[in-house]
């Protein structure tokens, strides 16, 4: 038989025996787990192989309890079985191809007639027969002084090692039959679909069809040929594929430098244009003092000739009263007198009163963020790549939320006053609640304050938490949050009741509502009735459909319960029980949520100014843009679906929901 031979397909070449020093690679021969060349290698059903040792190790990594294990390279899992990796395929092509790079490979060798008798006599030939290393001696006289052996083909070891005979080697290499000791694989059946040896034809195969090797061959690579092709067009794809990602990066990798760029120039842009008009402000502020600085530089000059004057006359008179006689006083009567007169008068005291003087406020003013950024529709592929991540179990909507209407005229703004001007810092109120028809509940984090707030009249009553972010009103009181993952409850008179720690998201819900919810760390939802509290753990079938970062989160009425996660940029559906039932995918981090007695869901997005309104099963109902009357919403809540409050820090905004 030919030791090589090409069968050429289109895009695929089969080589039955391709020359081995232009194929096989050392990384091709080596153990991939413990970075050897490989022992006794094992076959796992994703075709990739290790040492029998390394296979049998995963069951002490992984614990032998589990009856399935991953591949360490690809991590399709897989059934060892119950007696280890013995039973697993031999990978004897590997196995042969060790063993015939062994024999080739440079090193010191010893004859091994000799070493049966003890002696370790260097080799310098070998017989490509019977494939021993024979010494001098042995290799001239003794290995074919024998009618079995004297026909062997003996040649120099060096020849071999440089590879003269690599092909013959390796066609001669057999797979040893495991049913029957002493037998090579021969032959292939047909009907079993297996390799066979003679005493298998005999014995097991008996009228079985048995091929010749090469004529078997031929069939498997005309029936594999379809696969391969498959195949071949699949790796193209991924190919191709991998040119598209690659490609995507480098160009948003050119596209962020360009933005950097952009923002860079525009950013020096705005610094020179503050520096401009922080230069005009200042100088027609300074012409403003230094006018006013005239003004009062000149009165108080007149003021001080005037007051010269009444003076030295009041001095004068004083002088003559206290030391002149009665002749000199009375001879001076008449002169004085007019004086005296003309001075008491005069109409010179409209100078003197000094009207108070106020110089101008400066202040900042901003519309709105100094730049803003806006979100390109993405390519629909990326969106379909992201629905395939979800576990089995968990039910994922994410419909295209398009802007379904905008806001153009104003609407009614909230008729609350919040504002006290005592306070030391201007306010940002990052959480709202209704208590009732006519008063809210209000967090002003910069001034750490929880404020009551009545319709017209204003701040009825306000108390001091340090750190505190959002809020939530109950029946019986009010539930306050704080940076630090505290939860503290207070009733109406806003004395504190109760405190709770390690609580990740404070749940909204209506304000008549009895319970009190939070999240405690990420594996329980909390629920406060009177003075109990009951755990209620969150489960999921896949461990990495969890929580990640919760931040808000509400309670419906009918009691399931939605959070906002930002780690997963999703809003998170929760039953009663406990239970994900599903995720609602936002494009950016979800805000503050609320609900209507319909159990529609309102959900803030800060970065894009948005309300996104949808269903419990995900299906969004519209998204409506707020920037013109609440840029970047902070918070949320309903009220009877009517009124829908908006908090964006700087305002609290009253809306009519039917607008929405």
């Amino acid at each position: 038989m030919s030791n090589k031979c090409t069968k050429t397909y289109p895009d695929i070449e089969i080589n039955k025996m391709a020359s081995v020093t232009s194929t096989i690679t050392e990384d091709f021969l080596t153990c991939s787990i413990c970075l050897e060349i490989f022992t006794d290698p094992k076959t796992l059903p994703c075709l990739h192989s290790f040492c029998k040792d390394c296979v049998n190790n995963l069951t002490i990594l992984e614990g032998a309890c589990i009856n399935s294990y991953s591949c360490p390279i690809c991590r399709e899992s897989f059934q060892l079985p119950k007696s280890g990796a013995d039973d697993l395929k031999t990978n004897f092509c590997l196995k042969n191809l060790i063993d015939f790079v062994t024999s080739t490979k440079k090193a010191n060798k010893f004859c091994s007639f000799c070493h049966t008798k003890g002696e370790n006599n260097d080799a310098v030939a070998l017989c490509l027969t019977c494939n021993d290393l024979l010494c001098p001696e042995c290799a001239d006289h003794r290995h074919r002084s024998t009618t079995l052996t004297m026909h062997h083909r003996v040649v120099p070891l060096a020849e071999v090692t440089a590879g003269k005979y690599n092909d013959e080697i390796r066609s001669k290499q057999k797979i040893p039959c495991l049913k029957h000791e002493g037998e090579d694989l021969r032959f292939f059946c047909e009907k079993c679909d297996v390799p066979v040896c003679r005493d298998c034809i005999v014995l097991g195969h008996k009228n079985h069809k048995c091929l010749d090797p090469s004529d078997a061959r031929k069939d498997m690579e005309d029936s594999l040929y379809s696969l391969m092709c498959s195949l071949n067009k699949k790796v193209k794809m991924f190919q191709n594929a991998k040119g598209k990602v690659v490609s995507a990066k480098k160009k948003i990798e050119v596209e962020r430098k360009k933005v950097t760029n952009d923002l860079e120039k525009q950013m020096d842009t705005v610094i020179k244009n503050l520096t401009e008009s922080k230069k005009t402000v200042e100088n027609e502020f300074n012409n403003i003092v230094k006018s006013k600085q005239d003004i009062l530089q000149q009165q108080e000059k007149y003021i001080d000739s005037e007051r010269k004057v009444l003076n030295e006359t009041h001095s004068f008179c004083s002088n003559i009263l206290r030391c002149g006689s009665d002749i000199e006083i009375l001879s001076m009567k008449a002169e004085v007198k007019e004086c005296l007169s003309r001075l008491r008068y005069s109409n010179d005291t409209e100078n003197v009163n000094v009207i108070e003087t106020s110089l101008p406020k400066i202040q900042f003013c901003s519309a709105g963020n100094v730049f803003k950024m806006e979100d390109d529709k993405g390519p629909k592929i990326l969106t379909a790549l992201r629905n395939e991540d979800v576990p089995t179990g968990i039910q994922k909507e994410n419909n295209g939320e398009k802007a379904s209407k905008v806001y153009k005229d104003q609407p009614k703004k909230f008729s609350f006053s919040v504002k006290d001007d005592n306070e030391p810092q201007k306010p940002l109120y990052t959480s709202v609640a209704w208590v009732d028809e006519n008063i809210i509940a209000v967090v002003d984090q910069i001034n750490q304050k929880l404020k009551l707030v009545l319709r017209e009249k204003g701040v009825i009553m306000t108390t001091v938490i340090r750190h505190c972010i959002s809020v939530c009103a109950f029946k019986d009181g009010l539930a306050c949050r704080t940076e630090d993952s505290m939860l503290h409850v207070f009733d109406y008179s806003l004395e504190l009741q109760k405190t709770f720690s390690i609580v990740s998201a404070l749940l909204t819900s209506y304000s008549q509502s009895t319970d009190v919810f939070w999240i405690d760390g990420l594996t329980h939802i909390c629920r406060l009735k009177g003075n109990d509290v009951r755990e209620i753990a969150i489960h999921y079938p896949h461990a990495e459909s969890g929580l990640g970062v919760p931040m808000f989160g509400h309670v419906l009425l009918n009691g399931m319960i939605a959070v906002s996660d930002w780690e997963k940029c999703c809003v998170f559906i929760i039953r009663k029980s406990g239970y994900i039932e599903r995720r609602k995918y936002i494009d950016s981090k979800p805000g503050s949520i609320s609900s209507d007695s319909n159990n529609t869901l309102y959900v803030c997005e800060f970065q894009r100014s948005l309300v996104v309104v949808f269903t419990l099963k995900g299906n969004t109902i519209r998204a409506i843009k707020i920037g013109g009357i609440a840029p970047n919403p902070r918070s949320i809540a309903i009220k009877n679906d009517q009124k829908a409050l908006i908090a964006n820090g700087k305002s609290i905004v009253e809306v009519d929901l039917n607008e929405f």
